[in-house]
């Protein structure tokens, strides 16, 4: 039965009906204590024990993506009032990522909490005239269901501004998870799932699971492979992570929804702890790029906007042997879907390259590759290359794909690191005692690119990384002169000349810009790792460093800690 205008519950003076569910009404009221409008859900029945102290856990969440639960009474629930209205597709691409960024960092807030949405659609979500998304009714699923009076099952609707019961059900049955359709326990990854099928609407204004009613609604469900033929192709590996109808091959936490956005991969989190494996520092937009064997830990910067987070975590070794200790033993792929890992056996005499996807656990030997080490990737990601210091020392190139590897000239020993760099024209530049090394991809031997100038006290030159027009790279300059140690900007061009970047003890790793978000230049101080805007173009620093993780330098029988990095709306692979 409706509730009268103007009629009071506790402090409540009811102003309006907004709504009828299945569950009840919702109304517009006003908090004669405070003088504010809050929005009001009468329930079909009365509250339990059980549904008050979950209702508590509920109102603790505090996130400006989320709709606040202010009160619970006998029959109803007293909740932030939100003035705007529902996403309706289609939507322009960067308005329905906006909104969809929005929903999950909503997700990820209540999900770090252990509270599950459950009824994840547009009805469900309100974006504010100012372009704010809140997330209505969250975790209310799964309480009002199983205390409430019954009449409905734990995965119907809790309420909904719809006019009637059945298009309630209808429309809540569209955007369940398979598991919940079928009956089956749920968590998070039931959020993930509607998430995907919410963002899906967004973008094409159109349904992605419907029938004539609840029947076929979640028969096509559990059985009809979504179309994913019109999204845009920026979205499509987002969605279909998400709409995996298996939730064990399905996303698995919602933080990976940024990286997949920009291409990457998002983490695959177990929860046994490490052994005997790196320790990685990651930059990322509210998300992981690599899979981990550890907790993940989020570390913000601390001075500069929320660009870029970082994340601990460990990865272990293949069975029976162990990461090189050398500096520079892995690699991330271009388009962020591979790591390349250079691994001893468990005796310690030889070594060998292993390929990983990032979404996988697993990872298979690249045969040809043995004595390999110093690996780094082509920059069409199909191709690794990597020094062979035994025997003789030899720079080799192997296709991902499969194949022998070809060997492309000779590298000689010494204590610089010998981690080349690969352009989209065939170049390559490698590290060495004397100077940086230039070869073709395609084979030829190698020349001498850089002199090391001995009269500044320089022994070597290493670590180059091409800049984004292919032309320009930096290198580090090993000196016994801190004042000459350092990071330099040189050219293929004209490598005669050089601009000092830095001064540090350890490399640089450039950060390409992306859209309008700059670039930044990475390196290690310490145990901390600092991030400073950097102008490729210009090729100067800008603003001040800041720190991006701390506390990641060596340690007694770990490796180094290096990572992938990624910006928000944009990613840079990275590993340091």
């Amino acid at each position: 039965m409706s509730i009268a205008i103007g009629t009071r519950l506790g402090s409540y003076e009811i102003i309006a009906l907004l709504g009828k569910g299945g569950m009840g009404e919702v109304y517009r009221a006003r908090d004669t204590r405070v003088e504010r409008d809050v929005a009001i859900k009468v329930s079909a029945g009365r509250f339990g024990e059980r549904f008050s102290r979950e209702a508590q856990a509920i109102a603790s969440l505090n996130h400006p993506n989320i709709c606040t639960l202010y009160d619970v009474g006998p029959d109803y629930l007293v909740m932030e009032f939100v003035e705007g209205e529902s996403p309706k597709g289609p939507l322009p691409l960067e308005t329905a990522l906006d909104y969809g960024r929005q929903i999950a960092a909503a997700l990820e807030a209540a999900h770090d909490k252990g509270i599950v949405h459950r009824d994840l659609k547009p009805g469900n979500i309100m974006v504010t005239p100012q372009g704010t998304v809140k997330v209505l009714d969250f975790g209310l699923a799964k309480v009002v269901s199983a205390t409430a009076s019954g009449a409905l099952s734990e995965n119907s609707p809790t309420f909904s501004m719809a006019a009637t019961q059945a298009g309630v059900i209808v429309g809540t049955a569209a955007y369940m998870a398979p598991e919940q359709a079928r009956g089956m326990a749920v968590d998070k990854r039931a959020d993930i799932w509607a998430f995907g099928v919410v963002l899906y609407e967004m973008l094409t204004g159109r349904r992605l699971f419907q029938g004539d009613d609840l029947t076929d609604t979640l028969a096509a469900v559990v059985r009809d492979k979504p179309d994913l033929s019109t999204v845009p192709a920026a979205v499509r590996r987002l969605l279909e992570k998400c709409l995996e109808k298996d939730p064990k091959k399905r996303l698995r936490d919602i933080s990976g929804v940024q990286l997949l956005l920009e291409g990457e991969t998002p983490v695959q989190v177990q929860t046994k702890p490490p052994s005997k494996g790196w320790r990685l520092a990651v930059a990322a937009a509210a998300a992981a790029a690599l899979v981990g064997l550890a907790s993940i830990a989020f570390v913000h910067f601390r001075e500069s906007p929320p660009d870029l987070l970082a994340v601990m975590f460990s990865i272990d070794a293949p069975t029976d042997s162990n990461f090189t200790q050398e500096y520079g033993g892995f690699a991330a792929s271009p388009d962020g879907h591979y790591i390349v890992l250079a691994v001893r056996n468990k005796t310690g005499t030889s070594t060998s390259l292993w390929l990983r996807p990032l979404d996988s656990m697993a990872a298979r030997p690249l045969p040809g590759t043995e004595g390999g080490n110093f690996p780094f990737w082509s920059a069409d990601g199909r191709s690794i290359g990597f020094t062979a210091l035994t025997p003789g020392g030899k720079l080799k190139r192997i296709d991902i794909a499969g194949g022998a590897p070809l060997t492309l000239g000779d590298v000689a020993a010494s204590r610089v690191s010998p981690t080349g760099t690969w352009n989209r024209d065939g170049v390559i530049l490698f590290g060495s005692a004397t100077g940086l090394q230039r070869v073709s991809a395609a084979g030829g031997g190698a020349s001498t690119l850089t002199k090391v100038d001995a009269a500044k006290k320089e022994t070597g030159h290493g670590y180059p990384q091409f800049l984004p027009d292919g032309n320009r790279f930096l290198y580090f300059a090993e000196s016994g002169d801190p004042n000459i140690q350092g990071v330099y900007a040189s050219s293929l061009s004209n490598a005669g000349q050089r601009q000092q970047i830095l001064r540090t003890a350890a490399k640089a790793v450039y950060v390409p810009t992306t859209g309008r978000y700059p670039g930044y230049l990475l390196w290690m101080q310490d145990r901390t790792l600092l991030a400073q805007r950097f102008d490729p173009n210009a090729l100067k620093l800008e603003g001040n460093p800041v720190s991006v993780a701390e506390d990641i330098g060596l340690n007694p029988g770990k490796l180094c800690a290096r990572g992938v990095l990624g910006i928000r709306r944009g990613v840079a692979r990275v590993l340091f």
